[in-house]
């Protein structure tokens, strides 16, 4: 016969002995294509994965994929979609799916970095992804920064005549490839991991992409000339599985949110910061950048213009939403 001395022993062993289970900690797994030196690979680790377990007090555990090791951004797209992965840091790959966020990527839209970023934390930022979650299965968590993109190549560009006969990787993504287009270049649309034995082996003359990635990514090593063209500004979104994100508790849900915010300003921060450097090293390194004059850089927008209006045809509501990010750089 037990007594109530020993049934109180084994209520408390068997507590005791479930407590590991009944609280063993999430796994959030996050993934990006970029290198560890990038200013997202940083904030991810120093910031997102530290925020988000001490926040949840260890009830969430962050492991962070950098370097593409769980694939290019394509498969990034699809594996948070279908679940296998928890989150991932994309660019505006979903364009096709989500109305309006490949408006970000139109060119010549933003002045600078304060433009972009008091856009992208305002209600149009909000107003751009509204559609996220319903169409892609990712729910969205902040803006992060690649940057504004230069043109890398084997050649000096001084004028829209240079980009003749160039072959330029651009990503395979719609509006990207009509801009690319419009600067009278050949364009090969790449993943991003093929860019380097691509350019080592002949296949393209350049690439287009932010000096984070560039001097992250080495290209340099190959390519000695850069035109500041600056032609479009990149974001890096911060999504994570739908299912994931419903299957948090509300607690949890806003440690990940406020990681994700604090991972981002970080992200905005470094990147700033290491474009002033990268331009430095990469002079250093014997690549020479130019920037383009009045005339050249007037050129490079009127080639752009029916990107707009391209853009238009298939997105109805995009006309209004890119008079007021204008209006905004304005004030």
């Amino acid at each position: 016969m037990f007594t109530r001395k020993t049934l109180a022993a084994l209520t408390i062993t068997s507590a005791l002995a479930v407590t590991p289970a009944a609280f063993a900690a999430k796994m959030i797994t996050v993934a990006n294509f970029f290198p560890d030196t990038h200013p997202n690979s940083i904030a991810l680790k120093d910031t997102f994965k530290k925020d988000v377990e001490s926040i949840s007090n260890g009830e969430l555990k962050v492991k962070v994929f950098s370097n593409g090791v769980l694939g290019a951004e394509e498969k990034l797209y699809n594996s948070v979609r279908g679940g296998t992965i928890s989150m991932a840091i994309l660019g505006t790959i979903m364009d096709k799916e989500v109305e309006n966020v490949g408006i970000i990527q139109l060119p010549f839209l933003f002045k600078n970095y304060e433009h972009a970023q008091t856009v992208l934390n305002s209600d149009i930022g909000q107003k751009l992804v509204n559609d996220m979650d319903t169409n892609t299965g990712m729910h969205f968590l902040a803006y992060g920064v690649q940057g504004f993109r230069v043109v890398a190549s084997n050649r000096e560009i001084s004028s829209m005549e240079d980009f003749k006969g160039l072959r330029l990787r651009f990503p395979g993504i719609t509006s990207m490839l009509e801009i690319g287009n419009n600067l009278g270049a050949n364009i090969t649309p790449l993943p991003i991991s093929e860019v380097f034995s691509a350019l080592e082996q002949g296949v393209v003359d350049g690439v287009e992409n932010p000096y984070p990635n560039i001097v992250a990514s080495k290209w340099y090593e190959i390519v000695k000339y850069i035109t500041e063209t600056n032609h479009v500004f990149t974001p890096n979104l911060y999504l994570m599985n739908n299912k994931t994100w419903n299957g948090l508790s509300k607690e949890q849900q806003k440690a990940v949110s406020t990681a994700a915010q604090n991972a981002a300003k970080q992200e905005w921060s470094l990147l700033i910061k290491q474009e002033a450097q990268n331009k430095a090293k990469l002079e250093q390194d014997g690549v020479k950048i130019t920037v383009p004059n009045q005339d050249f850089h007037t050129a490079l927008i009127q080639a752009e213009q029916s990107a707009y209006e391209s853009f238009y045809k298939s997105h109805p509501e995009a006309r209004d939403i890119v008079q007021e990010i204008i209006a905004l750089g304005e004030k």
